[in-house]
């Protein structure tokens, strides 16, 4: 694996994160989404009400940083255990920094909040990596607002909640 270290957010990290978000998604996602869902995914990731959210502790946001605090990954929690955003570098890719990103999660959200599974909605980029670290299809592809996803779960210690 890189050398790097996972980690919650610092406050003045989200726009840096944020950044990352948005060149990794224009990068790698973008060209499989109509202008609606890449206007809609900006939309998101730059909303002020997130960010408060996020400053106020209800919107959980860590990353994977090297050595010299350089952020290289992102990987944020909504309504509890859903992941809502996983992005890596383009850099970093294949290194097993995302792999990285989703145990740090689990185990947050085994340990800290009891929770026994994690959610995602997928990109048709993200649906092969996801299935490698062990989340199972919760249903097809679908789009809505312009977003494509795949519903996905991952049982974190065996039992369902």
């Amino acid at each position: 694996m890189a050398n790097v270290y996972v980690r919650p957010a610092k406050i003045e990290e989200w726009e840096p994160a944020m950044d990352l978000v948005w060149r990794t998604f224009l990068r790698f996602e973008a060209d499989e989404y109509a202008q609606e869902g890449v206007d809609n995914f900006w939309e998101f990731i730059y909303d002020e009400t997130l960010r408060r959210m996020f400053c106020l502790g209800q919107y959980k946001l860590f990353v994977a940083s090297t050595e010299d605090d350089i952020i290289v990954g992102v990987i944020s929690i909504r309504d509890g255990n859903h992941i809502s955003l996983l992005f890596v570098d383009e850099g970093y890719h294949r290194q097993g920094v995302g792999t990285a990103l989703v145990k740090y999660v689990t185990g947050f959200l085994n340990r800290e909040m009891g929770k026994c599974f994690v959610t995602v909605n997928a990109s048709p980029y993200g649906v092969p990596f996801y299935k490698q670290v062990g989340f199972q299809p919760l249903g097809e592809e679908v789009t809505e607002r312009g977003i494509i996803f795949t519903p996905m779960r991952l049982v974190i210690d065996g039992k369902e909640s």
